[in-house]
């Protein structure tokens, strides 16, 4: 368990960012296990029409954003004038041997070792190795390779990301930067208007908030409780490409941080003025039981009326007429993908309707 502790200065402690490589690596790990990421089936099917050299050296590299992603990737990450190649090149700065900890951390069980301690302990490092040959040679080669020479592995790596980056993700770049921009904005206004808490309650169903103890909880399977100060703040970074996870980097020498799915933004045409007789419609939509399931549903991922019904233990027409309700009210937009039609949650609406209550009173503070 992964445990934060706010003081009660805690919005001076925390600061929000975004990073094009970072962005970039959770992007690439989509496309090594594309069914585990149905809101990024879009960008899969783009990545088909890369070039079928690079498609074979990003599986043949894809170990290293597959699962942990090294913290070296998040280099720069607080900068907001760093652009991608800013960051490439602060990772090839840093020290081999730490480069070789992050790398071996990619292939081995990290609920027993670190990458660390292989670098620092021949023996960790020589049972590990033995144990890896007898169930994964080409893994064990892998691993080998990283603790010999950690510069050549990463500079391969390296090379994949820049030749991916130049042959879609630049683009994709400029296409979700705004949105994560806008995300970071709504979040800021969110603590503005009602505080830090319940801004960290919106932010993935994952994270567990308790106001009244000033506390944020993640299950990890390493635990951690950190008091968040002046000194050792923590930064949010907004990602699209990292849903459905959560990343938490708490690990010296890495600066503290959360990497969190901002979902994309509903088009511009769903935006509507907040008039009373606008809220209004909003809280009626909101106020049935049924209509608060479907809601929390559509927080965790996008889904079709026919999932939303057997969640819910429903016919599909009567989930049918709830979602009706819910996009009329401009809660929920639509968009197809092949045969389907999936249901989206509108988060700027949600906002839109939670700063026109949160100006009808005073603030009080969580």
């Amino acid at each position: 368990m992964i445990t934060l502790r706010f003081t009660e200065s805690a919005e001076e402690d925390v600061s929000f960012s975004l990073s094009p490589l970072l962005e970039a690596v959770h992007s690439w790990h989509v496309l090594t296990d594309p069914g585990h990421h149905a809101l990024h089936v879009p960008w899969v099917r783009r990545c088909r029409r890369l070039p079928a050299a690079l498609r074979r050296r990003m599986r043949e590299n894809g170990s290293v954003v597959a699962d942990y992603v090294p913290g070296f990737f998040e280099s720069l990450a607080g900068d907001h004038d760093a652009d991608f190649a800013d960051q490439l090149a602060a990772v090839r700065t840093l020290p081999p041997a730490l480069l070789a900890a992050e790398l071996a951390q990619t292939l081995i069980d990290t609920t027993r070792y670190t990458g660390h301690r292989l670098v620092e302990d021949p023996a960790v490092r020589d049972a590990v190795l033995a144990g890896l040959r007898r169930t994964d040679t080409a893994g064990a080669a892998r691993l080998d390779g990283i603790l010999t020479d950690p510069l050549a592995v990463l500079e391969d790596t390296l090379t994949v990301l820049e030749d991916y980056w130049s042959a879609a993700f630049a683009d994709e770049w400029e296409r979700v930067e705004p949105s994560l921009y806008e995300s970071i904005a709504r979040a800021g206004a969110r603590i503005a208007h009602q505080g830090l808490f319940p801004m960290l309650r919106t932010l993935a169903p994952q994270i567990r908030v308790d106001p009244g103890r000033r506390t944020l909880r993640l299950d990890r399977p390493h635990d951690h409780d950190i008091t968040i100060t002046r000194e050792r703040p923590v930064t949010f970074t907004a990602s699209h490409y990292v849903w459905p996870h959560v990343r938490v980097t708490c690990d010296n020498p890495w600066p503290l941080r959360i990497t969190y799915p901002a979902l994309p933004l509903a088009p511009a045409s769903a935006a509507r003025p907040t008039s009373q007789e606008d809220t209004l419609t909003a809280l009626r939509a909101l106020a049935a039981a049924l209509r608060l399931q479907i809601i929390t549903h559509l927080a965790a991922q996008s889904r079709t009326t026919q999932e939303l019904a057997t969640l819910l233990g429903l016919s599909a027409s009567v989930t049918s007429r709830h979602l009706h309700q819910l996009t009329q009210a401009g809660l929920t937009t639509t968009h197809r993908e092949g045969y389907y039609v999936l249901y989206t949650l509108n988060p700027t609406r949600l906002d839109q309707i939670a700063t026109a209550l949160t100006t009808l009173t005073p603030r009080h503070e969580a």
